[in-house]
């Protein structure tokens, strides 16, 4: 499947307005004539954008069999305990999605947490430490392992159990198979179809065993694995969603509807330091990017090209990108705005990132990050 190049250029941005349906975002995205695209994000008011709020992600909690995708009771607890010592808000990811419709800015230490995959330990252990506090969460559940019944996931009457107790959930897909990933011999149409199959049937069976607690005006989805390309982008806005990835940073006003960012912790990266610069951090205000799609037929590293919105808090001087260990300095384009940056490294098989941050006077940072996929994903 090849790269497909596209324009964001901001002032091609759709404008979103209270009420308006997100299938009409179809229509902006690349189709299979190739057209190009914006970046599908709002046009945030006149004054300088700000950041809507930062959004968790967890996998497992406590269950030290997996620590690539667990975190340990007591970081779990000492994440939270931060959030309510440094007087955080903690929203539904609903408030979060409407911020953003309405083009408004949450409180500054505003956050929303995830869950994806719907593991026991969510409900086993998670569900009470957060319950405890009162705070809200959404569980991203792909459907396929909850009807097979696979140890290790809840089961349908657990999740009533924690919707019964304000828990949200959304689609996570039904098979958890990297859905950008067209097999071999598999046509567009067919994979579309495909594609189309499995996240109606995963709405439809959430839908079925949880009712009103599915998130569903507008529905959310999580891509399995936070993998997506142009062509996946295009589908899911067809099929009406906002949609999450995995990339860090936090979400602002310019934000793609279908590709959210969120921060991503297991055992390794969870350290209460790197847990509180996350949480501060501010959404860096990109109206523009080349390319969109993170999916590469080369593995040579890509070159990245930013457009930033003005921001006076921003110090754009000490901006700095980060890759396979590597520290690298965006180069500035004229004045109005826009960076180039490039790594020197080949791209790994797999996931992916340029992470970029540039701090404020308060040391705060800006963060933006940018996936790239090679391969066939999932891994």
């Amino acid at each position: 499947m090849a790269s497909l190049p596209v324009s964001t250029c901001s002032s091609d941005r759709p404008r979103r307005r209270a009420g308006t349906r997100l299938t009409a975002l179809l229509a902006l995205v690349v189709g299979v004539a190739g057209a190009p695209a914006p970046a599908l994000a709002a046009d945030p008011p006149a004054a300088a954008p700000e950041t809507v709020a930062s959004v968790l992600m967890y996998h497992r909690v406590g269950n030290s069999d997996h620590p690539a995708t667990n975190i340990t009771t007591a970081q779990f607890r000492a994440h939270l305990d931060y959030l309510q010592a440094n007087d955080f808000e903690v929203v539904p990811l609903a408030r979060v999605v409407e911020a953003m419709e309405l083009g408004e800015s949450l409180p500054p230490r505003t956050v929303a947490i995830t869950f994806d995959d719907g593991y026991r330990s969510v409900g086993d252990t998670a569900h009470g430490l957060l319950t405890e506090r009162g705070w809200p969460y959404t569980v991203f559940v792909n459907t396929g392992p909850v009807d097979a019944g696979m140890a290790g996931h809840m089961d349908w009457d657990r999740m009533r159990e924690l919707a019964a107790d304000g828990v949200r959930f959304g689609n996570h897909s039904q098979s958890h198979n990297a859905l950008f990933f067209r097999r071999e011999g598999e046509t567009r149409p067919q994979w579309r179809n495909r594609i189309r199959a499995d996240l109606t049937a995963a709405q439809a069976r959430l839908r079925e065993e949880l009712g009103d607690a599915v998130h569903q005006s507008p529905p959310l989805l999580a891509y399995p694995y936070g993998e997506y390309s142009l062509e996946l982008m295009d589908q899911v806005a067809e099929l009406g969603f906002v949609a999450f990835g995995q990339q860090s940073g936090a979400i602002g006003l310019h934000a793609n509807y279908l590709a959210l960012p969120r921060f991503s912790f297991n055992e390794r990266y969870s350290d209460l330091d790197g847990f509180a610069v996350k949480v501060r951090s501010r959404a860096m205000p990109v109206t523009a990017q080349t390319p969109l799609d993170p999916v590469r037929m080369e593995r040579a590293a890509p070159r990245l090209s930013l457009a930033l919105a003005p921001n006076t808090d921003m110090r754009t001087s000490q901006m700095a990108c980060y890759y396979e260990g590597e520290r690298l300095t965006p180069e500035q384009q004229g004045a109005d705005g826009r960076f180039v940056v490039k790594g020197e490294a080949d791209l790994p098989v797999g996931r992916s990132r340029y992470n970029c941050t540039a701090p404020d006077a308060d040391g705060r940072f800006f963060w933006f990050s940018q996936l790239w996929v090679v391969g066939d994903g999932g891994t």
